[in-house]
């Protein structure tokens, strides 16, 4: 069975199902407006896929008779959902654990709110445990494409294939990294100098105001950091970041700020001078498993953490005088899938599951200098009739990442010469597949080249890959030069985060087509340069899709985030941001009872960086606060934190007495209904200013109180609430099917709709 008849086997399914990210070109210039061609709709349920005819595949019985043990994928037919009704439940439930971030980013690439669907189900972790009762090795687990990788013997994969769930096994297939064409000689990095009005860079690991720029542990809230300044002087990065012409956007104010960068490689030194300042939010190591992406002596082979150092230097590296990356003030997430010492088939498995994991980050942008194919002629390896966009397994986790949001930016390899020599998962359609140029803009004569092996035009872009300089890792002081697509791919990343950050309502879509429709051979496209060499400045502010630049990005500071607010008036501040069209800002305050019981929305503008509220805010609760920046056209800029706070117990603001009069009340139709499993009970207050107790409950046909969501909780007016009610009654038991009424109460105003709950 060849890997093209596995892919369409495992994917045949999933399309029947909803829609799955295809083989067709969804974002080129001239698209209207720089949507996507498709959109990802809502999964629908679906029956199990049929078991393939062979579910065990003679190329891994092949593979497994040569080698004894092997790495094996391992495709299910279903996420063992029974019915329609326990389908909604679980794509509802899963969307519950999807980080804010991600929901948003996902919100956006739809035009609309966030969806959860298929890809957000775990795998049924009764198949997983079954798999594992053979007693397999278990590698990864990948949701999205409803598989698990395992090192498994001929008799184990024998009775996974008995399994009844098992759809097919076939094997994973070898790979070899991006390795660099030349590296030239390390050589000492220089002192930066003084700055008479930026003053000297910060000193070593903190962020100029004592904070450590160090790796945190996830989830939970990110510290706020102050924003690295512009540098100095770009010193050896000059030629690399003007080619594509990244120093205009630095001096309008872009830096990455604001943008989650994911770096997939073999390894990243995060004390070196160009890294030790950057903000790193997490870590994980593919290989071993484990949260150490640094060396790790006695299991890596020495130097294996070269090259991811030097591809995160060339993205974000901040040094200044010597080595700076376009996107020097993202928030990096740092991924080890590579392993030196061997070119096997793990490689493939890795790079999807932490495709996986930076997407549960909420990672705008993905900076892959691996690509795999291997030509050596044996039966199991992958070959150019392959590289179609959506046969290798790493081209299906680049399409699906790309369908969730993220740009993600990957090499077209270092065959180059001939036609069709890209390499995967730079032949997946959706994404930035990235070649080689020179200082002066002649294509590398090792630059991958298209087309794909279905006719499409590859590299998208280029960017210089000859004679850049990236760090050197295990010597902190450390440059060099090397060549190769491994180093022009972290250039575009590091575009691309810019471009994301200049205009945060663009979808991953969007920021492809402006990159393609700026870059330099726009109107003549080939396979040897794609769209030619980006230009940053100009995706940001002169693309077709012709939106305005939105303000630019700054931080919550008081109340801190996780602080106690013991007495009042609450003084909110954040940093003030500006317009890059030079216009008057407004900013808008959201404030939000989270816990005990997510309510209520409370909004006020202002033209200040600072209010101060006096209102009531209740004891024991815990609020959840974010800032909006609006220009005068009414683009908007979301503050890059969302910061919390709790009340203390004997908060000194008293309980106010109600206004006088009667409030108005809006209560909205809940949604959705009927209701299977959750619903949304949305109401307005308006009217006199103040505050008043509110109470929201459920009744049952026959006038039986079932559910008390809302006792006497005071509110602002005016004041937007949302409440959720999961179809339980006080005591935690599920209620029947049925006519339902929820009654709501505010003050001496009542209204009542009805819903149905359905079973």
């Amino acid at each position: 069975m060849n890997p093209r008849t596995v892919a369409l086997l495992v994917l045949g399914w999933m399309m029947a199902a909803f829609t799955f990210p295809g083989s067709s070109h969804a974002a080129t210039p001239g698209a209207p407006a720089g949507a996507p061609a498709r959109r990802e709709r809502h999964a629908s349920f679906a029956p199990p896929a049929p078991r393939a005819a062979e579910v065990l595949s003679a190329a891994a019985l092949a593979r497994m008779r040569a080698e004894g043990r092997s790495v094996l994928w391992v495709h299910f037919t279903d996420k063992g959902i029974p019915d329609a009704a326990a389908f909604e439940r679980e794509i509802r439930a899963a969307g519950e654990r999807v980080d804010t971030k991600t929901r948003a980013r996902r919100a956006r690439e739809t035009g609309g709110a966030f969806v959860p669907d298929f890809y957000d189900l775990p795998v049924r972790s009764q198949y997983v445990d079954a798999v594992r009762a053979t007693g397999v090795r278990v590698r990864h687990v990948s949701k999205w494409l409803n598989a698990m990788t395992v090192v498994a013997d001929e008799a184990q994969a024998r009775r996974i294939a008995a399994l009844p769930y098992v759809r097919v096994v076939h094997p994973a297939r070898p790979s070899r990294k991006v390795e660099p064409v030349g590296i030239g000689p390390a050589q000492e990095g220089v002192a930066p100098e003084a700055d008479s009005e930026q003053g000297s860079a910060p000193a070593p690991g903190t962020d100029g105001t004592g904070l450590t720029r160090a790796v945190r542990d996830l989830p939970g809230p990110e510290p706020a950091f102050a924003a690295l300044p512009k540098p100095i002087s770009y010193g050896n990065s000059l030629t690399a970041l003007t080619g594509i012409n990244v120093p205009a956007a630095h001096d309008s104010g872009w830096s990455g700020a604001s943008v989650v960068l994911a770096m997939f490689d073999s390894g990243f030194d995060k004390n070196h001078n160009t890294t030790s300042l950057l903000v790193k939010i997490g870590e994980r190591d593919f290989v071993f498993h484990d949260n150490n992406t640094s060396d790790e002596p006695g299991q890596d082979a020495p130097g294996h953490w070269q090259h991811g150092t030097g591809c995160w230097s060339v993205a974000g590296g901040y040094w200044s005088s010597n080595l700076v990356g376009p996107a020097f003030n993202s928030r990096f997430v740092l991924a080890k899938t590579e392993y030196n010492p061997t070119e096997t088939p793990v490689e493939e498995d890795n790079w999807v599951a932490a495709a996986e994991w930076a997407d549960s980050l909420g990672t705008d942008v993905i900076s892959s200098s691996l690509a795999y194919k291997d030509f050596d002629g044996t039966a199991n390896d992958y070959d150019y009739s392959d590289l179609d966009g959506y046969t290798t397994v790493v081209a299906q986790g680049a399409i699906m990442a790309a369908r969730r949001g993220i740009v993600v930016a990957t090499a077209t390899g270092n065959s180059g010469g001939a036609a069709g020599s890209l390499w995967s998962p730079s032949d997946a359609d959706s994404i930035l597949g990235v070649g080689s140029v020179n200082n002066v803009n002649i294509i590398s004569g090792f630059s991958g080249r298209g087309p794909t092996a279905d006719g499409r035009i590859k590299p998208d872009v280029v960017a210089q890959g000859e004679a850049v300089w990236w760090a050197i890792a295990g010597s902190a002081s450390q440059v060099g030069q090397a060549n190769g697509t491994s180093l022009a791919t972290p250039l575009v990343a590091g575009g691309a985060a810019l471009v994301r950050e200049a205009h945060p309502e663009w979808s991953a879509a969007q920021v492809r087509s402006a990159l393609l429709s700026t870059a330099d051979k726009a109107a003549t496209p080939d396979n040897n340069f794609g769209y030619g060499r980006i230009n940053v400045a100009a995706a940001i502010y002169n693309s077709s899709l012709g939106a305005p630049v939105a303000p630019r990005p700054f931080n919550l500071l008081v109340p801190i985030n996780n602080g106690i607010v013991d007495h009042g008036p609450t003084i909110f501040r954040w940093r003030r941001t500006t317009d890059p069209q030079g216009g008057a800002l407004s900013y808008r305050v959201t404030l939000r009872s989270i816990a005990p019981q997510p309510c209520c929305l409370f909004t006020f503008t202002t033209s200040d960086t600072f209010f101060s509220y006096t209102g009531y805010l209740g004891p024991n609760r815990t609020y959840e606060w974010t800032v909006t920046a609006i220009d005068p056209q009414n683009n908007e800029r979301e503050s890059r934190d969302f910061f919390r706070f709790t009340t203390n117990p004997t908060t000194s603001v008293p309980v106010p007495e109600p206004p006088p009069g009667v409030p108005q009340v809006v209560l909205r139709q809940n949604r959705p209904n009927p209701v299977r499993s959750f619903t949304q009970v949305d109401f307005e207050l308006a009217g006199t200013q103040g505050w008043m107790p509110v109470s929201l409950r459920i009744y049952d046909a026959a006038g039986r109180l079932v559910r008390t969501l809302l006792q006497d909780f005071v509110e602002p007016i005016p004041t937007q609430c949302s409440v959720t009610w999961d179809g339980n009654d006080d005591r935690g038991r599920r209620a029947s099917s049925g006519i339902y009424y929820y009654r709501l109460e505010v003050g001496e105003a009542v209204e009542s709709r009805r819903l149905v709950l359905l079973r």
